[in-house]
């Protein structure tokens, strides 16, 4: 028991001796240790912008100066016949049969329409799709898309569809050029 109050007493020397100053006095430290809680509240936000989607109606004007707009079938039946013209008239799987009725003069064309269909072979097929028309009267405009292998190769290429007692056609110095641009020609 001796031994405990001697390291009792010695322990009481070390601390008064950490508490004196220079001069020998005792003075009393005290450390107050302050708990600090930091509470950190989490904010979402959320803003959502209203968005309004207008879709405007597109008009190309040609170089004859008629107004076309983007093709929506069954919207209007001469621009569906005109749509239907170009597709039986410019695929080069149709027959020289399928496609006299849609150009103005297609008589001894045989051969180039033969030619047409050997070089739309060699590149998974040719076809002209109709993507925009104008009608003024008996005139159309039409803007079109060049077709490989139904793919577009050309497209925003302006052509043309008149209005005849047989319908819309095609004529046979556009359906030439068409060729010519085809490299068959026509006689």
């Amino acid at each position: 028991m001796k031994a405990k109050i001697l390291v009792l007493v010695g322990a009481v020397a070390v601390v008064v001796a950490a508490c004196s100053s220079d001069d020998g006095s005792t003075e009393a430290t005290s450390t107050t240790i302050a708990e600090t809680t930091t509470t950190v509240a989490e904010t979402t936000t959320t803003t959502v912008a209203e968005t309004t989607t207008t879709v405007a109606e597109t008009t190309t004007t040609t170089e004859a100066g008629i107004a076309t707009s983007p093709v929506v079938p069954g919207e209007n039946a001469d621009v569906d016949a005109i749509v239907a013209a170009y597709l039986v008239v410019f695929d080069s799987t149709t027959t020289y049969d399928e496609k006299q009725p849609y150009v103005t003069d297609l008589s001894g064309l045989e051969s180039t329409v033969e030619a047409y269909e050997t070089a739309g072979e060699s590149v998974g097929g040719i076809a002209l799709q109709a993507d925009e028309v104008g009608i003024d009267g008996e005139n159309a405009k039409v803007i079109y898309s060049f077709l490989f292998a139904g793919n577009p190769a050309y497209t925003d290429l302006d052509g043309e569809a008149v209005r005849t007692e047989a319908g819309w056609q095609v004529t046979r110095e556009f359906f030439c050029d068409i060729m010519a641009s085809a490299r068959v020609g026509c006689p």
